[in-house]
């Protein structure tokens, strides 16, 4: 069986629990307040934010300054370094290009020294040869002058040894004594009898008795000297 309720005591009650949400409620803040908390914290945390954010964006915009500073210097040295290698490296060919030259003139200066070493080699041998010849020719010139000189001597004494001779003794398997005309000869004197060579080996007396023309006592020697020959008995 359903509990009736008596209607003065269910308002008793609303009245009770409303009382109670509103001692409840009026303890704190009311909602507005809060909100209003709310979007003033969320106001300063987004401001915190909006600053951190600011000082974010100008630490990157310090870090792009320094990026493009650093960038700007490092295209400004590779510029410099590269206008340096440049120049480098045209200093490198103008000296690879003079060493070139160097290197050519070195070789046609050995070139050129070789050959004066085979000229000069040519001249020394050339100069050896007519100093070989100019000795051989002074020791011929020698020679001749010693030559000279005895044949003046012999002639000297031929002409002072010279004596007029009318006969002539011939050696052989006989002897003979040839009457010549008279003629002057002296020891060492050359010439021919019959088609033979004689040399005068000495001059004496006659060897026949009680005649006193000078003898010319020959032996078979060297070239002739062209003395005509006579008649002889012997």
């Amino acid at each position: 069986m359903a509990e009736m309720t008596d209607p003065g005591q269910h308002e008793s009650d609303e009245a009770r629990r409303g009382g109670l949400v509103r001692r409840v409620l009026s303890q704190g803040p009311s909602a507005e307040q809060r909100l209003e908390e709310l979007l003033a914290q969320r106001r300063t945390e987004l401001e915190e934010h909006a600053a951190r954010l600011r000082e974010s964006i100008e630490e990157l915009e310090r870090r792009e300054e320094l990026l493009r500073d650093s960038r700007a210097s490092v295209e400004r040295m590779l510029r410099l370094g590269t206008s340096d290698l440049e120049a480098r490296e045209a200093e490198l060919t103008d000296f690879l290009a003079g060493l070139t030259e160097r290197e050519a003139a070195l070789t046609a200066a050995e070139d050129d020294l070789a050959r004066r070493r085979q000229e000069l080699g040519a001249v020394e041998l050339k100069r050896a040869a007519v100093e070989r010849r100019e000795r051989a020719l002074e020791a011929r010139e020698s020679d001749v002058e010693e030559r000279e000189a005895t044949l003046e001597e012999r002639e000297a004494a031929t002409t002072a040894d010279l004596q007029s001779v009318e006969l002539v003794f011939l050696p052989g398997e006989r002897y003979r004594l040839v009457d010549v005309e008279a003629v002057e000869l002296t020891r060492g004197y050359a010439f021919d009898v019959e088609e033979v060579g004689y040399v005068v080996a000495r001059i004496g007396r006659s060897p026949l008795p009680g005649d006193e023309r000078s003898c010319a006592y020959l032996v078979r020697g060297r070239e002739p000297g062209g003395l005509p020959s006579g008649d002889g008995s012997s």
